[in-house]
C-alpha cells in the first residue's frame, strides 16, 4: 500500500466514525422521545467530571490526530514529485509499449492482429529501413485517351509495380523532431506509399493519443549519433560496392542463361522453350549493360555525391527512392537534384537562394539544424517544418561536401 492511500484510507476512517457517530446521536434521541428540562435548567457537571477522565481521552484523541496530520501533510509534500515522476514514466513505459504494438507486424513480439498497422513491414521490424510496394500510375501525355490505358501496345501508359525504399525509422529523431515526425504519422507523404494515419488528416484512424504513443515508441528505440555518424559514413563505400556487385550478379545470371540455351540447343528443346530461353539471355544483356554503366558512372562520383544520392535524393530526385538500373521496364531517376518531395536544386537555384560565401554558411546551417516552420531561410524562403536536419547524422565535412555539391548542380 502506498503512502497516499494509507492517507486516503485514514480520511476515510475518520469521516466514516464522525458520521457515524453523528447518526448514532440522531437515532438514540429519536428512541427516547421524552422530554428533557431545558438546557438553562440543567444542573451543571461538577468539575471533578468535567476535567476528569473524560476530557483527558478526548484531549488525547486530538493531540493524536493533531499529530497524524502535522506529519503526513509535510511527508506527502515531500513524496509527491518523486509519485509525480514515477506516475509519468510508468505513463511513458505504456505509452512506448503501445506504440510497440501499433508499429509491428507478424514477425514482432508486440503484435496484436487486431491493432497492429504492420509499419514494420516497410520499416522492418528493427525500424532500420526496408521497402514497400507501390504502383507508378502513368504520367504521359498520350494516356490520358482513354484508348491507350492500361494497352499493352502503349507500354509508356501501362501501372509499373516498384519497390519503394522506406527509410530507417531507428534514426528519425536524429533527423526530425518530434513534432514534425507526429506530422508525418498523421498526415503521411502524398505520391508516396507512406499513408496519412491521423485522424486529423481525414483519412487515418489514429487519433492524438495513438499518434503521441508512435512517436513515443521511436524514440525509444533511437540509436546513439555515434552509431547513425558510423554508419552514414560506412554507407559511402558500401554504394559503390553495391554499383560493383550488381555488376557482377547479373553477369553470373547472364553466364547461367547462356549455359541454359546451349543445353537446351544440345538436347533439341521445343522452339517456344528455346525462344524463352533466348529472350531471357537477351533481357539480361541489357540490364548487364545498364548495370554496367551505372557502375562506371558510381565509382567517379565525389563524396558529396554520393552523400546526396544515400540522404537527399529521395525527397530532391523523382523516382530515386524505387531506382534500380537492372530493372528496365521502370521509369528512370530524373537528373540528380531536379525536385520531386523537395525543391529542385538544378540549374543554379541553390546559388540564388543562398548567394556568395554568406549564402554558404547559411545553406551549412539549413542543411545541418533546418529553421523551424514559417520562417525564413536563405533569400526569403520560408520555411514548411518539413526538411530534416543531418547535423546529428553527418559530420560537418560530409555535409560541407553535400553543399558544394548542391552548388554544382
Amino acid at each position: 500500500m502506498s503512502f497516499e492511500t494509507a492517507i486516503v484510507l485514514l480520511n476515510v476512517v475518520v469521516v466514516a466514525a464522525i458520521g457515524g457517530f453523528i447518526l448514532f446521536r440522531v437515532v438514540s434521541l429519536r428512541r427516547n422521545p421524552e422530554p428533557r428540562p431545558p438546557p438553562n435548567l440543567a444542573p451543571d457537571l461538577p468539575d471533578d467530571v468535567l476535567e476528569g477522565r473524560k476530557l483527558e481521552r478526548v484531549l488525547g484523541w486530538a493531540l493524536l490526530f493533531t499529530l497524524v496530520l502535522a506529519v503526513s501533510v509535510p511527508v506527502y509534500f515531500l513524496v509527491e514529485p518523486t509519485r509525480e515522476a514515477t506516475a509519468n514514466a510508468t505513463f511513458l513505459k505504456q505509452s512506448e509499449a503501445r506504440g510497440a504494438r501499433l508499429f509491428a507486424n507478424q514477425q514482432s513480439k508486440a503484435y496484436d492482429a487486431t491493432f497492429s498497422l504492420l509499419c514494420a513491414n516497410c520499416h522492418g521490424v528493427d525500424a532500420g529501413g526496408g521497402q514497400a510496394p507501390f504502383v507508378l500510375q502513368p504520367e504521359a501525355d498520350i494516356c490520358q485517351a482513354k484508348e491507350n490505358q492500361n494497352n499493352t501496345a502503349v507500354p509508356q501508359c501501362l501501372s509499373h509495380q516498384v519497390s519503394w525504399q522506406a527509410p530507417p525509422l531507428n534514426t528519425v529523431m536524429l533527423r526530425f523532431d518530434p513534432d514534425q515526425v507526429a506530422q508525418i504519422i498523421t498526415y503521411g507523404r502524398p505520391g508516396t506509399p507512406m499513408p496519412p494515419w491521423g485522424v486529423a488528416s481525414g483519412k487515418g484512424v489514429l487519433g492524438d493519443q495513438g499518434i503521441e504513443d508512435l512517436v513515443n515508441y521511436l524514440q525509444s528505440i533511437q540509436i546513439s549519433q555515434a552509431k547513425a555518424q558510423h554508419q552514414a559514413t560506412a554507407a559511402i563505400a558500401q554504394y559503390k560496392k553495391d554499383a560493383t556487385t550488381l555488376v557482377n550478379t547479373t553477369q553470373t545470371n547472364l553466364t547461367a542463361a547462356q549455359s541454359a540455351v546451349t543445353a537446351a540447343q544440345a538436347r533439341t528443346a521445343a522452339p517456344a522453350v528455346l525462344a524463352a530461353l533466348q529472350a531471357n539471355v537477351t533481357q539480361l544483356q541489357a540490364e548487364l549493360v545498364s548495370a554496367q554503366a551505372n557502375n562506371t558512372q558510381v565509382q567517379a562520383l565525389s563524396e558529396g555525391a554520393v552523400l546526396f544520392r544515400l540522404n537527399c535524393a529521395r525527397c530532391h530526385t523523382k523516382n530515386w527512392s524505387f531506382a534500380d538500373p537492372t530493372v528496365l521496364t521502370q521509369p528512370q531517376p530524373a537528373r540528380q537534384g531536379s525536385g520531386a518531395f523537395g525543391p529542385p536544386l538544378t540549374d543554379g537555384t541553390v546559388l540564388l537562394q543562398f548567394p556568395g560565401v554568406a549564402g554558404r554558411d547559411q545553406q551549412l546551417t539549413w542543411v545541418s539544424a533546418g529553421v523551424p516552420a514559417n520562417q525564413q531561410f536563405g533569400v526569403r524562403g520560408i520555411s514548411s517544418g518539413r526538411m530534416p536536419h543531418f547535423g546529428k547524422i553527418l559530420s560537418a565535412n560530409q555535409i560541407s561536401e553535400i553543399v558544394d555539391y548542391e552548388r554544382s548542380l
